[in-house]
């Protein structure tokens, strides 16, 4: 191996250590700093958005470690073979965000779920209220809590154990919306607090109310994803035929010689910023903006 080849894996190496770091640093740091008065800066917000952007969910650290060290060794190994560092690099980016850029349709769809869940946990509510006798709301929380789907399921239960032990209802109700950190959920949870302090005979009638509602919002959001599938088919056929055209470059030594120099690797990094940025784009469109919600715990003297 050339003396320009040892420099450039020695390179490779320190960059791609260097990125496995910065990903892992924020989770693996045993040392934490005391908590500040206020919200973090914006761009340690940001650093954390992407941090967490780049880790696989349902992962152990020690996974994550290994996932990360996998894909800077592919990397390197990329770099050195093709002398190209702007492919080594983008194949570390594509490996540890490529899932999240491309994983809008699984944020959309959990989204749905759990408004399908809280659909269903108020028509439960409404019909144990105007079938049970003489039951109450705070019992019907109790009586459906251990029958619904596990995007909300754990978060009803909290509520229906406070609710028994006689917790604070405003607060209660306050956490069980922090859990489900959705605008929908608020209205649930603050229609359930009137109804809580009011004891008004019809809280039936408004959980019905309140699930209808739901369901026409649950069947408008699955036909813009039914519309959005062959949109993101065609975007995943793209990316794959660019990385084909990237290895019939490598493959071919007269195709490839210009984005051996300087000049070559700038316009590469250029184009393969360019589709990264395209897919950021794209997925905050597919994901959308998240209504702001109403009724959160308030921050307290920390």
């Amino acid at each position: 191996m050339s003396a320009p080849a040892i420099l450039a894996a020695g390179a490779g190496a320190a960059l791609a250590a260097g990125l496995v770091l910065i990903i892992t640093a924020l989770r693996t740091g045993t040392v934490r700093p005391p908590a500040l008065v206020g919200p973090a800066p914006r761009w340690r917000r940001r650093l954390r958005a992407v941090h967490a952007a780049s880790l696989a969910p349902g992962r152990s650290r020690i996974q994550q470690w290994r996932r990360a060290g996998s894909w800077a060794a592919a990397g390197v190994l990329v770099w050195v073979v093709s002398g190209w560092p702007v492919a080594g690099v983008a194949l570390i980016v594509v490996g540890l965000w490529l899932p999240w850029l491309l994983g809008s349709a699984r944020v959309v769809q959990d989204r749905i779920a759990r408004l399908e869940a809280l659909e269903t946990w108020c028509r439960r509510m409404a019909d144990t209220l105007t079938g049970g006798g003489a039951i109450g709301l705070a019992q019907a929380v109790t009586v459906t809590a251990p029958h619904l789907d596990e995007s909300i399921g754990p978060a009803v239960r909290v509520l229906s154990r406070q609710l028994r032990e006689g917790h604070d209802i405003g607060a209660s109700l306050r956490e069980f919306a922090d859990a489900v950190d959705d605008r929908v959920g608020d209205t649930v949870a603050a229609a359930l607090l009137l109804a809580l302090h009011q004891q008004t005979t019809g809280a039936a009638r408004v959980l019905r109310q309140l699930a209808e509602g739901v369901a026409r919002d649950v069947r408008a959001r699955r036909e813009i994803e039914a519309a959005r599938a062959e949109s993101r088919q065609s975007i995943r056929m793209l990316l794959l035929i660019q990385a084909g055209l990237l290895v019939l470059l490598a493959l071919v030594p007269g195709f490839a010689a210009p984005y051996r120099t300087s000049t070559g690797q700038l316009v590469m990094a250029v184009l393969l910023a360019g589709t990264v940025a395209v897919l950021v784009w794209m997925r905050r469109l597919a994901v959308g903006r998240r209504a702001s919600r109403f009724l959160v715990t308030p921050a307290g003297p920390r």
